[in-house]
């Protein structure tokens, strides 16, 4: 068969397909029908797509950025209204861990937004929130509403915003001079915070309850490996708090600090943060 011959054939049919259409799209309706089509079309790929696998393979893959775990319970992911995670433990150093029980959380997820431009918006909650290592503890219960647009070569988040409330606080491990103290209670923390380019900003940081009352200011760089993060944070203690006042004896002069405020400088890193008292004396979490 001659090109020439395929050529009129492949004409012929690109017309005939032409005067098909034409004709369909004659019909009564037929326009609203094809529309409707394309849109449960896409409707049906958004609702069907595997978000709780995506979820869980971007968890999974933290175990690259510096985590030496990521254990993932049962996820119930809904594209309407909340989702759910019975359990989510992450190992973040040799005998440390993050858990996280019974988290609930909405996030705002298109294609575009999620896939493409690496950015998570929503809120979460945590009933159970707790940290450990061989030394000291953490536990609250944590709301959070943020907005966290990543870096794609890294992972890491660079820019959106970080908005925390967290009730029931227990702290323990803090030590005083050598002396351990009893666990620290909030009844509430309340942080507000901006990133650029990797850098969180804390623009509010407030913290409240029976044994002390506080505030953090300053700024916390993210690493790839997010044990590397690096603090530039200072801590302004009310002297007033029963902490302070039931170990004053220890803290000497501290607790006595004309401007009512006793300030702690944090540097370092998440992994080994240093902590400075007024005077240069260096104390830290034992």
């Amino acid at each position: 068969m001659e090109f020439r011959q395929i050529r009129e054939r492949v004409f012929a049919a690109f017309k005939a397909a032409g005067r098909f259409a034409r004709e369909a799209l004659a019909l009564p309706y037929a326009k609203l029908y094809i529309a409707a089509a394309l849109l449960l079309t896409v409707l049906f790929t958004v609702l069907g797509f595997p978000f709780d696998v995506f979820i869980r393979n971007e968890l999974q893959k933290m175990e690259q950025r510096g985590l030496r775990s990521v254990v993932v319970g049962e996820i119930n992911f809904n594209i309407i209204g909340d989702s759910y995670i019975d359990s989510l433990i992450l190992g973040t150093g040799a005998e440390s861990e993050i858990s996280m029980k019974d988290v609930r959380f909405n996030i705002a997820l298109n294609p575009l937004t999620t896939l493409v431009n690496k950015t998570l918006k929503g809120e979460i909650n945590v009933q159970d929130f707790g940290y450990a290592d061989d030394s000291s503890s953490f536990s609250c219960l944590l709301n959070s509403e943020f907005r966290l647009a990543a870096d794609p070569s890294s992972g890491v988040p660079r820019d959106g915003f970080l908005n925390v409330d967290i009730q029931n606080v227990s702290l323990k491990g803090i030590s005083i001079k050598g002396f351990a103290i009893p666990a620290v209670r909030f009844t509430s923390v309340s942080m507000q915070s901006e990133l650029h380019n990797g850098e969180i900003r804390i623009n509010k940081f407030e913290g409240a309850g029976p044994d002390l009352r506080g505030t953090v200011r300053g700024s916390i760089t993210l690493a790839p490996y997010i044990r590397n993060s690096t603090l530039n944070l200072v801590i302004d203690i009310d002297t007033e708090s029963k902490l302070v006042q039931d170990y004053r004896i220890l803290l000497g002069g501290l607790a006595k600090n004309d401007d009512g405020r006793l300030r702690l400088t944090i540097t370092g890193t998440l992994q080994s943060p240093s902590v400075a008292l007024p005077g240069g004396e260096k104390g830290g979490r034992q």
